[in-house]
């Protein structure tokens, strides 16, 4: 069993143990990655959330309407938010009027009762925060929409976030829906504010991109004037539209457009002005379609924008709907993280994973090294620093000058019987630590145990070898894996790599 305190802070070990060496260096924040839930069931939005390769951390399910009436209707999935929640996503669901003016008015009449049912909601259902999206308001709503917002955020309990999405506009607007947003003061209340970038072109009007890059561009130009740039999220589509003899563009899901441009033999152009793919074709009953969409690659240079303007982190519209290559890479698009030494390595997924959390660091801006390893001093200066250990004896090592910089964490490390030297008078501080040595240190600092018998799985670890208690308790735990299925190599290096695998296993 792991003593609580342990348990609390084994992943904080492997947030900076070993990967980042052999100080970290602090690092930015990790951006928003927001994705919205629509239109499915339980299981639908776990299997797309799967997909995404732990690359979204907030996600907004649709557990508030409005009745026409104005009233608050709760739609909340205790078994999705529980979900969620184990995987470290925050569940902060959206309030939605599905562009029914009148509702939102109504509720807008009485934002005390809102924001007391929202806030209780908060609560009862373990959630963290809200979203507000409520849209096709008038310009003359603007007050009571930031008046309702300002309600709800004194409302909710510290640590709640109300976030706001917004039409996206490119200079000051006095009528039409998106003037109903006070950019200005809704960012004075809100943590973030979503900027929904989208439908340039749109379902009642004539074909074109949902959202050209250079159109995005003049969008956010505008409103970082209106709004500090760590408070906005860059709101994105995942879906597409497909307009028939140039009328009726609806949305259509980037799968299905795949399929329809095969049936019709058709292909998918790329547009070098509004950097969007596209496609045209003739149907065998003489009509014309004519779909606009999103891929790999328009996306990647639309979540880059975050890093361009400084903006908290971006947000899709719907997940479920993407071109699914796009979970490859996404979190290293979003957070700026690009090593050259890991394009195409087999921990890739595994390195941008952690790296999109801030919890690996390169070497440098643009290396991580994923193949060097891991040294024993730089392994146990992790360690004495989670742990605090007293240092209760003498330094016995002489390889361990006191000019050493790790001196005081081996020396701890050593009380604490969570290492030994090499032989009676020498730690080895600059020796790579190897795979049997890893197991050997997690199992001890972290006190690991099982109550299953033990598998002695391995035929270079045998029963009677020095480690094989602790590799087969982490073994049972899945913490760690065979090189083979049959093999451990237990004297062999443990590299970055390796261990970005790990815990990007341990933490998903």
């Amino acid at each position: 069993m792991l003593k609580k305190y342990m348990k609390a802070s084994l992943i904080f070990l492997i947030v900076f143990s070993f990967l980042v060496m052999p100080l970290p260096e602090a690092l930015g924040a990790e951006k928003i990655s927001f994705m919205y839930l629509y239109g499915g069931k339980t299981q639908d939005y776990i299997a797309q959330f799967k997909l995404t390769k732990g690359a979204v951390n907030v996600v907004s399910p649709n557990y508030f309407d409005l009745d026409k009436n104005g009233n608050l209707v709760i739609n909340a999935d205790n078994t999705l938010t529980n979900y969620m929640h184990s995987q470290k996503a925050k569940v902060i669901p959206y309030l939605s009027n599905h562009w029914d003016r009148a509702s939102a008015q109504l509720a807008l009449k009485n934002p005390e009762k809102l924001a007391n049912d929202l806030a209780a909601a908060v609560d009862g259902y373990n959630l963290d925060g809200i979203n507000i999206d409520l849209e096709n308001l008038a310009y003359e709503d603007r007050p009571a929409l930031t008046q309702f917002t300002t309600l709800l955020k004194n409302k909710l309990k510290p640590g709640k976030t109300v976030s706001v999405a917004v039409g996206s506009v490119d200079k000051p607007m006095t009528s039409g829906w998106k003037s109903a947003y006070d950019l200005k003061n809704l960012s004075k209340v809100a943590e973030y504010l979503v900027i929904m970038a989208y439908d340039q072109h749109s379902k009642e009007s004539s074909p074109g991109p949902i959202a050209a890059l250079d159109w995005v561009k003049k969008q956010l130009d505008y409103m970082i004037t209106q709004a500090p740039k760590d408070k906005l999220v860059l709101g994105i589509p995942f879906y597409g539209r497909v307009w028939t003899n140039g009328k009726d563009g609806g949305g259509i899901w980037y799968a299905d457009i795949v399929k329809a441009v095969q049936e019709n033999k058709a292909t998918l152009q790329w547009h070098d002005e509004y950097r969007v793919p596209f496609a045209k074709y003739t149907k065998a009953d003489g009509s014309t379609k004519e779909i606009w969409l999103e891929d790999a690659r328009s996306l990647k240079e639309k979540v880059n924008l975050v890093n361009t303007y400084g903006l908290k982190g971006v947000a899709a519209w719907r997940l479920g709907q993407e071109d699914l290559s796009i979970w490859q890479n996404f979190s290293g698009w979003l957070n700026g993280h690009y090593f050259k030494d890991i394009i195409g390595h087999w921990a890739e997924n595994d390195i941008l994973y952690l790296s999109s959390r801030s919890i690996v660091g390169g070497k440098d801006t643009y290396h991580y090294a994923p193949d060097v390893g891991v040294t024993r001093a730089e392994a146990v200066a992790i360690l004495s620093r989670i742990f605090s250990w007293e240092m209760t004896t003498a330094n016995p090592f002489t390889d361990v000058p006191n000019s050493h910089w790790a001196k005081e964490s081996i020396i701890k490390a050593y009380n604490q019987n969570i290492v030994k030297g090499i032989s009676s008078n020498k730690f080895g501080p600059e020796q790579k630590l190897t795979r049997a040595q890893l197991a050997v240190i997690l199992q001890r600092a972290f006190e690991l145990q099982t109550t299953v018998k033990l598998k002695y799985e391995f035929r270079d670890v045998p029963q009677d070898y020095w480690a094989a208690t602790e590799i087969y308790i982490l073994k049972n735990r899945n913490l760690i894996g065979g090189r083979t299925p049959d093999k451990y190599d237990p004297d062999s290096l443990v590299t970055r790599a390796e261990l970005a695998a790990m815990v990007a296993r341990i933490i998903r």
